[in-house]
């Protein structure tokens, strides 16, 4: 029995796991107190900077996906869904649960290595990011199919191009910098968006990987709120690059977030054309291309579950700012179940051709990730996709 072909699946936020030693045997003596951690104290997961404790959670996968506890869950017959995450920790068992979930390039993002944004300490953050950067070595195994992005200490404007030359001439294909800075329209920020842009190398934003507030309320309602603000600190950065300037005179950058969804992109560039027209006289600095001009030109978001508010926004924004993201292993994302996020997408979605499908999936992040060499990967799977696409008709 012969299967039909899928679509070439690039998924724009996956995490590796750092082993549990990584800063704490690396991190020299004299930054030891800066050492990042993640331990499990009653069931509860705790993030650590040093002695400092940044979050604490539960874990609670796949109870919320499968209406189940992992016991009750796992104690049924073979045939259900297998939810076991093996590859995270293993890196010899990852290649399978992206073939089980029909993934076939992931970019990747530290798990505990988010904290590196919360040390608060110049050489700290700078040491801690270079230590995490071993994902370049780590990943090799799967060179072709798992893109790691490079953290680059962002509070200090020299530390953050420096460790972009370094990483990029290690061969990384992203750059991961600081959300919540508030700085973006910052001059100081274009050496570093040139050098990116000449280098071909995307820069990255990855939701609580920087001075945001990850719990800003308590109490009623906090989880939905602290969660749903999110895509808040892209609007942010992405509208102080935009209107300060600095994506327009570095055209070549481009700008990827993660973990954010991805339907509020067109509302955004409309409500910047309305300010940028509706208050002219206050604007500075002037813009030669228009603010939905340059989202549609350098911007691009990843989506998960959010499929149909993204497929609505096709019109407006383009297909070229929109990206898949499974999100793997969280428990939010849509591992192991992305083969059915993507059919229903398609049944919610009968407008979006089969072309637009496959460039959403794979071929976007395939063009703009140049340097991790999937470009060949993904024609041939489109040509296959599309050829059995046209023949089903």
């Amino acid at each position: 029995m012969t299967t039909s072909p899928r679509p070439f699946v690039f998924s724009c936020d996956a995490h590796i796991a750092e082993p549990s030693d990584l800063w704490t045997a690396r991190m020299p003596e004299h930054l030891s107190h800066f050492a990042i951690t993640l331990k499990t104290e009653n069931n509860r997961r705790i993030y650590k900077v040093g002695d400092r404790v940044i979050m604490r959670f539960l874990p609670d996968f796949p109870a919320h996906k499968t209406g189940k506890t992992d016991d009750e869950f796992y104690a049924q017959s073979s045939s259900v869904v297998d939810t076991k995450r093996r590859g995270f920790r293993d890196l010899s068992l990852r290649a399978a649960d992206m073939d089980r979930d029909g993934v076939d390039a992931e970019l990747c993002f530290p798990t505990v290595g988010l904290l590196v944004a919360r040390i608060g300490d110049r050489e700290g953050e700078r040491v801690a990011a270079q230590i995490w950067n071993w994902a370049w070595e780590y990943t090799e195994p799967l060179r072709d199919r798992l893109i790691p992005a490079a953290v680059i200490p962002s509070h200090d404007f020299d530390d953050a191009l420096a460790e972009c030359k370094r990483t990029a001439e290690m061969g990384y294909a992203a750059f991961a910098i600081f959300e919540g800075l508030n700085n973006y329209n910052d001059p100081r920020w274009d050496p570093i968006f040139a050098f990116a842009g000449e280098a071909g190398i995307p820069i990255a934003f990855h939701t609580g990987f920087g001075d945001t507030s990850l719990r800003p309320i308590n109490g009623p309602g906090g989880a939905v709120f602290n969660y749903t603000r999110q895509m808040n600190d892209a609007i942010d950065i992405i509208t102080q690059l935009v209107a300060g300037g600095v994506l327009e005179r570095n055209p070549k950058a481009h700008i990827v977030f993660a973990e954010h969804s991805a339907g509020w992109l067109w509302s955004l560039a409309e409500r910047m054309d309305e300010v940028y027209i509706g208050h002219s006289n206050s604007v500075e600095p002037k813009l030669k291309r228009m603010p939905s001009e340059i989202v549609r030109d350098q911007v691009h978001s990843a989506f998960q579950n959010d499929t149909n508010s993204t497929m609505a926004i096709r019109k407006g924004i383009g297909t070229s700012a929109l990206m898949f993201a499974t999100d793997y292993p969280h428990s939010e994302g849509t591992f192991p179940f992305t083969g059915e996020v993507i059919r229903q997408l398609r049944a919610n979605n009968p407008e979006v051709t089969p072309e637009e499908l496959v460039e959403m999936l794979g071929g976007n992040a395939a063009r703009l990730f140049t340097r991790a060499n999937l470009q060949a990967q993904f024609e041939k799977r489109r040509t296959e996709f599309l050829a059995a696409e046209m023949v089903s008709a």
